[in-house]
């Protein structure tokens, strides 16, 4: 049973996990809860490469926060266990000594083959927080490398965690992560080589063309130090998020095929899995949904003559039956498109995956059929 409202605004344990199940689940129930309590707490996500001691500072922010008598939610997104497909649990267990606090909610989340550092529903789970009223929801990233950036998408604020030492590999991984910062924490900055760090930082920010620099902050997670100035710099940062009307992703590529059995030997060998199916009986199709990266290619089989992919296949014969572009608001993109003369084939509906979808003629796309779906 999904919780009811006020448990969730009364940030109640058991209700916020039954809460973030539902999310990663795609229950709309969970999506309706966000759409009708958007919160106004900062979502703060931070990243950088392994060993940086994200985890440390994260904790050491809950900690001042909560003297500060802010509430806070944790989202660690850690690496998926080989033998469960599960979180490993890492950053939790570290974090342990949160958990006798009501004002802090941690919730862990495994990658399960997500590249970007993320995890598929990291972002709806951020907004599920705002939505709970927490003044602050903390994304933690897994240990990223140069391309990783998906969380300057989601957060608010992005921080950037370095440490002494790493030499070249601030040149290495400049082309990535840290073009997205909006500040810099040098942690362990105790240690020899902090302000080395600093000036090849301000040096890679030289180069940088014109707006206001991301600023710099020294800390010591271990011991509390730099904290303070930490989440004041943080404060001090625009809201990314706040400025951006609208995101979009390719979500999928729909393919008519006239059997899901045959058609899934072929990307088998090409190493892809099938990770999930199902029937949707208001499209008389069944689907097989296989990740690629952070897309998908959806096979769809019809299940009768009646169904739109039979006759596609009919006329057509098999192939590409559409693609799908997900974006932040549908009712308002949709009705974008109606302002501007675009066919749109439905009204929204729920479709596979539990996501409301809109389909476009082609006749308005320049003959391919799209299909808008909400994040």
């Amino acid at each position: 049973m999904f919780p009811s409202t006020d448990k969730l605004l009364a940030r109640d344990p058991r209700a916020l996990a039954k809460a973030a199940t539902a999310v990663e689940r795609h229950d709309q129930r969970a999506l309706g809860f966000i759409r009708e309590h958007e919160g106004t707490g900062l979502i703060l996500g931070v990243t950088g490469p392994p060993g940086a001691g994200k985890s440390t500072l994260v904790d050491a922010m809950a900690e001042h926060l909560r003297r500060g008598a802010k509430t806070v939610a944790i989202l660690a997104v850690d690496p998926s266990s080989r033998s469960t497909g599960g979180a490993i649990l890492g950053d939790r267990i570290r974090m342990a000594r949160h958990y006798a606090d009501a004002g802090i909610f941690i919730r862990s989340m495994a990658t399960r083959g997500e590249s970007g550092g993320l995890a598929q529903t990291t972002e709806t789970m951020a907004k599920l927080f705002r939505a709970a009223g927490f003044d602050y929801i903390v994304i933690e990233t897994v240990g990223v490398g140069q391309d990783e950036i998906a969380v300057a998408t989601v957060a608010d604020v992005t921080a950037v965690v370095l440490v002494p030492g790493m030499g070249d590999d601030v040149q290495t991984i400049k082309a990535g992560i840290m073009e997205v910062a909006d500040l810099f924490v040098i942690n362990k900055a105790d240690q020899p080589g902090a302000d080395q760090t600093d000036r090849e930082v301000r040096a890679m920010l030289s180069l940088t063309p014109g707006g206001a620099q991301p600023a710099i902050v020294k800390t010591v997670a271990t011991d509390g130090l730099g904290i303070s100035e930490l989440l004041e710099a943080v404060e001090s940062v625009p809201r990314r998020i706040a400025a951006v009307k609208e995101r979009f992703r390719i979500d999928h590529l729909g393919i008519a095929v006239k059997s899901l059995a045959d058609a899934e030997k072929f990307y088998e060998q090409l190493g892809l899995s099938v990770g999930s199916r199902e029937t949707v009986a208001t499209e008389r199709v069944n689907v097989a949904m296989l990740q690629v990266g952070e897309s998908r290619i959806e096979l769809l089989e019809a299940t009768n003559d009646e169904s739109a992919i039979a006759k596609f296949i009919a006329k057509s014969g098999e192939g590409l039956h559409h693609v799908a572009l997900r974006v932040a608001d549908l009712e308002a993109a949709a009705e974008r498109l109606r302002l501007a003369g675009a066919r749109l084939l439905n009204e929204p509906r729920q479709g596979a995956g539990g996501h409301f979808y809109v389909f476009v003629h082609p006749s308005s796309t320049g003959g391919v059929l799209w299909e808008l779906i909400q994040e």
